[in-house]
């Protein structure tokens, strides 16, 4: 695809991008710089989409609907920033979303097209986030100085080499002239000595960390672009190589025609490969099917027995059917975090057993290790559904806070991983990674859209109005976006009008620009101040 804008064809191409880079570093300070993120996540999203395929949208290679998913993913990911105020979705937003980012550009614009689920994606990414980026550090100063150089006669080169020697010369001399005066002249001395405050104060101002953070962000988005425009460089540039073909080897990606019949080979295998979606470099791991399924059977074993002991107590719990001794806090807290282990090492023979297994062998042996595999999946799903409903009941008497609501979440997560996996031991052509990377992306929004915060504060209240109990910390800890349901609660358990009355206060006297503006904290305050007015 190819957008054909002028600029890439200028031969100022490299400037007109600096250019470029230097105006998204201001609006990026503006933006950021001593502000909370809010409404300036998705607008700063979308410069830099506009950014990456105005100056480096000749690089773009064949769009799919995985390419398209993605921007949706990463879009609605940065309107969090705007709807919610979870601060646990809010650190871990700021860490996923450039890698989303690096990730969605890396597949539209990688100078190694490759399928988003190949593993070697990974080291694309890295490539041009770190040495393809800080390679072109020097030619955003390149840039400016030749296309000053192509402006001016080589007289004035020369006068200006002069200059800059002149200056060299005479810097360890007016250090030493600067002693003898100051030692002369106490008024000079005492103006010397006051140029270092002058400096701090110059140092530490404002002024001083936005001018550095539109520096450092200009490198980076400026080496970023044009680490997709000029990927790699000619290392020895040959003297008897014309001057259009050099320019031509800086401004396309480098083919070498000259390659050996071994690099050939190398190249019509690593083709073959892509047509067939293998991968020709892929370590060949292979277990043998006899040793897979001796191991499937042993753990099996183990599993069915624990499974059945279970099975006296485990669908009855919520009946009150526990075993002798045993009240609902003990078989809650019991064996939890074991039975997670197990589910996650289930998880890992799953994959290996799918994955790595030698399919050779006998249609009996074959049939056999499917059983095998399926029972796996039923008694890991077992298991699972046992640390659910102890995570449950261990909820319903302590209370729920953010970390129990997310073991429940990774727990569903990792149900449907398993029956995904079920299906695959039938359906053989079911893509894993595929389903795997599409599922999880969705899984993450549906995560940060669930309403956490209105879920907990909702359940804790369920809790106190059947049980009379109430921890205040489950309740005063969530953020604003639990303040509505708070006010509702608040006139039958009159206990955190104080904590509300913060919020209020702390609301009231913070000072939000346009930058930070968050729905949630508008709705809270808006809901706060008709609370209050009415009391």
């Amino acid at each position: 695809m190819n957008l054909n804008l002028t600029v890439w064809k200028s031969p100022a191409r490299s400037l007109y991008t600096l250019i470029a880079a230097l105006m998204l570093a201001v609006i990026h300070q503006y933006l950021f710089f001593e502000h909370i993120p809010g409404i300036s996540v998705p607008v700063f999203v979308i410069l830099f989409y506009c950014f990456m395929l105005g100056f480096a949208g000749d690089r773009l290679n064949v769009l799919s609907k995985f390419n398209l998913f993605m921007f949706a993913i990463i879009f609605v990911l940065s309107l969090t920033y705007l709807l919610f105020n979870n601060p646990i979705f809010y650190v871990l937003n700021f860490l996923f979303i450039p890698l989303l980012v690096a990730f969605h550009m890396t597949l539209l614009m990688g100078y190694k097209p490759r399928h988003w689920s190949e593993l070697g994606v990974i080291k694309d990414i890295l490539m041009h986030l770190i040495p393809r980026t800080m390679r072109h550090f020097v030619t955003a100063f390149t840039s400016v100085t030749s296309s000053y150089s192509n402006k001016v006669n080589e007289g004035s080169k020369a006068v200006t080499r002069k200059i800059f020697i002149g200056l060299a010369i005479s810097a360890p001399l007016l250090v030493f002239v600067i002693s003898l005066l100051s030692s002369a002249d106490g008024l000079f001395e005492k103006l010397m000595v006051g140029i270092p405050e002058w400096l701090d104060q110059i140092t530490y101002s404002e002024g001083f960390f936005r001018f550095m953070w539109i520096f450092i962000f200009t490198l980076l988005f400026f080496g970023y672009v044009y680490g997709f425009v000029r990927p790699t460089f000619k290392k020895k540039p040959d003297p008897a190589t014309s001057h259009w073909r050099k320019e031509a080897l800086l401004e396309t990606p480098e083919t070498d025609t000259e390659g050996s019949e071994g690099e050939l080979r190398a190249g019509a295998v690593e083709q073959h490969g892509r047509l067939t979606g293998d991968d020709p470099y892929a370590l060949s791991l292979r277990i043998d099917p006899v040793i897979a399924v001796t191991v499937l059977t042993m753990v099996n074993v183990v599993y069915l027995i624990f499974v059945t002991l279970q099975f006296s107590y485990l669908f009855g719990a919520f009946e009150g059917a526990l075993p002798e001794g045993m009240t609902y806090a003990d078989y809650a807290r019991q064996g939890f975090a074991e039975l997670m282990i197990v589910a996650l090492l289930n998880f890992g023979i799953l994959m290996t057993a799918l994955l790595y297994v030698n399919d050779k062998g006998t249609r009996l042996l074959r049939l056999f290790k499917k059983v095998m595999l399926y029972i796996l999946v039923i008694c890991s799903i077992i298991i699972l559904y046992s640390a659910f409903s102890r995570l449950t009941l261990y909820e319903e008497a302590y209370g729920f806070t953010y970390l129990r609501f997310l073991v429940h979440a990774f727990m569903l997560f990792l149900a449907v991983l398993m029956i995904i996996a079920g299906l695959r031991i039938h359906f053989e052509r079911i893509p894993l990674s595929k389903c795997y990377i599409v599922f999880g992306l969705t899984a993450y929004v549906i995560i940060n859209y669930a309403g956490m915060d209105h879920y907990i504060a909702e359940k804790n209240i369920e809790r106190y109005r059947i049980h009379q109990k109430m921890d205040e910390n489950f309740l005063t800890s969530l953020s604003l976006d639990a303040v509505p349901t708070l006010i509702e609660f608040s006139d039958e358990y009159p206990e955190i009008q104080n904590d509300l009355k913060a919020d209020y206060n702390r609301l009231i006297e913070e000072e939000k620009a346009w930058q930070s503006f968050n729905v949630a904290e508008y709705q809270a305050l808006k809901a706060l101040k008709q609370h209050f007015g009415e009391q």
